[in-house]
């Protein structure tokens, strides 16, 4: 690995993919132990719920910035 995944290497990206995401769940809070018991659906509405938050905190965040300008 060279720290970002080949598109040529289909192997090599999806190792990249499952770390990557892995890391994420991880960073998350969510157990190692939890990881591996979730399906691949319980791992994709898990990213897109933790995306759904983070978003919503940058638009709170933008919306407060937005107001201390005026």
């Amino acid at each position: 690995m060279r720290g970002v995944a080949s598109t040529d290497d289909p192997i090599e990206n999806l190792v990249y993919t499952y770390w990557m995401t892995v890391v994420q769940l991880l960073k998350n809070g969510i157990p190692w132990e939890a990881i591996q018991l979730l399906s691949e659906g319980e791992i994709t509405f898990i990213i897109g719920i933790l995306s759904a938050f983070r978003q919503k905190e940058e638009e709170d965040e933008q919306r407060s910035m937005s107001k201390l300008k005026f």
